[in-house]
């Protein structure tokens, strides 16, 4: 493990106008709204951050950077004491890995949709932890089961169980219990802490629902238009113990993540 923090931005932005020319063939709608305004942000080695705020407030935005799937226009992102710019891109996404809000399978068992993971960090069949990482995510089904017929939730978990079986050091969730009742949410967050705890590694995670932090502990980040709100233990976060602004945002239904 690196010294110092595992993830560190400092004074990054990202303006809308950025993202577009990104596309090949990007809009032109006269735009260019602010999407992170001078976000500065450090997490420890195998520490945990949940990160909440308004809808189009940058928190998938936030994670993308961090894994360079977004360059920041300014600023500087660091994953375990080096710069993202430095890093292989494949080795920086093995390492930092993203698991975006909307599942993505494709095609085939539940075994096979986790065999891809093992392929892609070259570990071989005969050591594939299956239940492990499924266990790790409260998904208790067949191996050989279509992962076509799963719920979107248990969809979701098995995308979650293969980004485990990267084994990295820094697993980046956006809005993992989005599908989830709240049982099943709580029980698959305890198990992802224990997981991490026990690999020592760290995880970020968006959530819309401040009771996730009541589960994931650690530290919460507040974004709200763009800008660090606020940043506070998770259980005063959880027991809306925090300014007013935090205060009245944690009081308005939270939508989709941008």
């Amino acid at each position: 493990m690196a010294d110092g923090p595992a993830i560190r931005l400092s004074d990054v932005r990202v303006t809308a106008g950025g993202l577009r020319s990104l596309l090949l063939d990007p809009p032109d709608n006269g735009e260019d709204r602010v999407i992170l305004d001078g976000v500065s942000l450090e997490v420890p080695s195998g520490g945990v951050l949940s990160v909440l705020g308004e809808s189009g407030g940058g928190k998938t935005t936030l994670l993308r950077c961090i894994n360079r799937l977004i360059d920041v226009e300014s600023g500087t992102v660091q994953v375990l004491g080096r710069s993202v710019r430095d890093w292989p891109t494949r080795e920086l996404r093995h390492t930092a890995v993203f698991v975006p809000q909307r599942s993505f399978l494709f095609g085939g068992t539940v075994r096979e949709e986790l065999i891809h993971s093992l392929r892609w960090n070259g570990r071989g069949a005969i050591k594939m932890p299956l239940g492990e990482v499924l266990q790790a995510v409260g998904l208790e089904v067949p191996h050989d089961k279509p992962a076509s017929e799963l719920s979107e939730g248990q969809r979701h978990r098995l995308c979650i169980a293969r980004a485990l079986l990267l084994f990295p050091k820094v697993l980046l969730l956006d809005e993992p219990t989005g599908a989830l009742d709240v049982r099943t949410a709580r029980e698959m967050l305890a198990a992802l802490k224990d997981w991490t705890g026990d690999k020592g590694a760290t995880l970020v995670c968006v959530t819309h629902r401040p009771e996730d932090l009541e589960v994931l502990g650690g530290e919460a980040l507040i974004l709200l238009h763009g800008k660090v709100a606020g940043r506070y233990p998770a259980a005063d976060v959880a027991a809306r113990k925090v300014d007013a602004d935090t205060s009245a945002f944690l009081g308005r239904p939270s939508g989709v993540t941008t």
